[in-house]
């Protein structure tokens, strides 16, 4: 993708806009409770998003969700981000309901491991592999919550696993 991303300028998730396109791939569960899901209420202030988007029952998955967390300067503009496709039901903790995730924080510190180091650095990376999230590769294409969207929406809809 010829899209540079140490210049790209991220604007913040538009919910309205989101909740239009998606509709379709969202599920209100009545016995979830999750404090910032879209059907409760979720956080939402002038410099951090904090939202989760319970999703279609996956046939392999079972009950999960999209979660994001938008971080802004005092621009409005996003400087860090985390869209995380997980579990939600039950409850497993963080490594075995993690399915995948897109992020934006460094991790080219001197003393990373080299395997961890991808080409995206020092922001956008993937954590690309179900229940291990130390795993990480490239991240060129999934910024924002609507690309995040983009990518759950094919396997939501087809059932197939990631």
């Amino acid at each position: 993708m010829a899209n540079n991303i140490d210049t790209e300028i991220l604007l913040p998730a538009d919910i309205h806009e989101i909740l239009n396109k998606y509709h379709h791939l969202l599920q209100n569960y009545t016995n979830l409770r999750e404090p910032n899901s879209i059907f409760t209420t979720f956080k939402r202030t002038s410099n951090k998003l904090s939202v989760l988007f319970p999703l279609k029952e996956h046939p392999i998955h079972g009950i999960t969700g999209l979660h994001a967390t938008e971080k802004y300067d005092e621009s409005g503009h996003v400087i860090e981000y985390h869209y995380s496709w997980e579990i939600i039901s039950p409850k497993q903790g963080v490594i075995y309901s993690h399915i995948s995730a897109w992020e934006n924080e460094p991790h080219a510190e001197p003393d990373t491991l080299e395997k961890f180091i991808v080409h995206s650095e020092p922001h956008h990376h993937h954590h690309h592999v179900p229940g291990d999230r130390r795993q990480r590769k490239e991240n060129f294409d999934v910024h924002t919550l609507d690309a995040a969207f983009a990518f759950v929406e094919k396997y939501i809809e087809s059932g197939d696993e990631y």
